[in-house]
């Protein structure tokens, strides 16, 4: 049951797990990240470690089973002055066998309660071939405003993103 499942930030002490997480997510999932394996697995922990922020609105939440990293979700904040009232949810993942129990949905939710104290609007891309997240994102409030056409190329093919965003001034109103 994934309601045992306790979900927390990560702090730099879980560089390591979140390293090890983030790169089976990367070799599993090549086309539902911007980053890359290859551009990832050469960094130092030390980089990692530097990654996961220590305080402030951006956070890095992590499920934890028997111990283990076993998903995880990525909030930041736009760092641009004009931009600062939006932030971002990424790197979301959970490891396979994880799967359809609920996890994603919990760290995702995770991820939209921190938002609200932090932004107005939350942003989210989604390839549009992920119909499970895609349907997850919008029972949580997520609305789709575009889709970027070739948003990213793994080995010569392309990948379409779904583009979605969370106003939470409207979510009042």
């Amino acid at each position: 049951m994934t309601a045992d499942i306790p979900i927390r930030i990560l702090e730099p002490t879980d560089a390591r797990a979140y390293r090890d997480l983030r790169l089976e997510a990367l070799a599993a999932s090549p086309e539902a990240f911007g980053s890359s394996y290859e551009e990832e697995a050469p960094l130092p922990l030390e980089a990692v470690r530097a990654r996961i922020p220590a305080c402030g609105p951006n956070a890095i939440f992590g499920a934890f089973a028997e111990g283990r990293l076993v998903g995880m979700a990525g909030f930041a904040v736009h760092e641009r002055a004009k931009a600062s009232h939006k932030g971002v949810m990424w790197g979301v993942y959970v490891q396979a066998d994880r799967r359809g129990q609920g996890l994603g949905r919990r760290l995702v939710q995770q991820v939209i309660d921190h938002a609200t104290r932090h932004v107005i609007m939350l942003e989210a891309a989604v390839g549009l071939t992920n119909d499970n997240a895609r349907r997850t994102y919008r029972a949580l409030g997520f609305r789709p405003y575009g889709i970027e056409r070739k948003a990213l190329r793994v080995g010569g093919v392309f990948y379409d993103e779904e583009l979605l965003v969370i106003d939470f001034q409207e979510r009042e109103a």
